[in-house]
C-alpha cells in the first residue's frame, strides 16, 4: 500500500529586519489554531536573517479538500494579510496531488466557494 504524501502549502517572504520577528510571532499564534483544524498534519515556521528577514512558512494538510476548506477559511485571510508586510511579492507554492501550483490556486479555490 502507498503512503499518500500530505498536501503543503508555502509561503516565503522577504521582510524588512524589523518585521521579520513580528510576522514570525503572529504566525506562531495562528499555528495552534491552525493545527486543531481537521484534516491537519501541521504547520511550521522559520525564519533566517541577513541583510532582509525571510520568513517560510509551511502548512501540511491530509488532503486537497482539507486545504481548500482551509484557504477559504479566515485564517487564511490572516495568513495572507500578513504577506502585505514583503519587500517582494512572496512565493506562494501549494504541493497537490496532480502537481504543484501557485497563487492561481488560492483564485480558484475562492471562486468555487460552496
Amino acid at each position: 500500500m502507498l503512503e499518500r504524501m500530505p498536501v503543503r502549502m508555502i509561503v516565503c517572504w522577504l521582510t524588512p529586519i524589523g518585521q521579520a520577528h513580528r510576522i514570525t510571532m503572529a504566525l506562531h499564534a495562528m499555528m495552534d489554531d491552525t493545527r486543531a483544524l481537521h484534516g491537519c498534519v501541521g504547520c511550521s515556521v522559520s525564519t533566517r536573517i541577513r541583510d532582509q528577514g525571510v520568513v517560510r512558512y509551511v502548512e501540511e494538510w491530509q488532503t486537497e479538500e482539507d486545504l481548500r476548506h482551509r484557504l477559504r477559511s479566515s485564517g487564511f485571510i490572516s495568513v495572507a494579510s500578513l504577506m502585505e508586510y514583503a519587500t517582494k511579492p512572496p512565493r506562494v507554492e501549494f504541493a497537490l496531488p496532480g502537481g504543484t501550483r501557485g497563487l492561481d490556486f488560492v483564485e480558484e479555490v475562492q471562486r468555487t466557494r460552496h
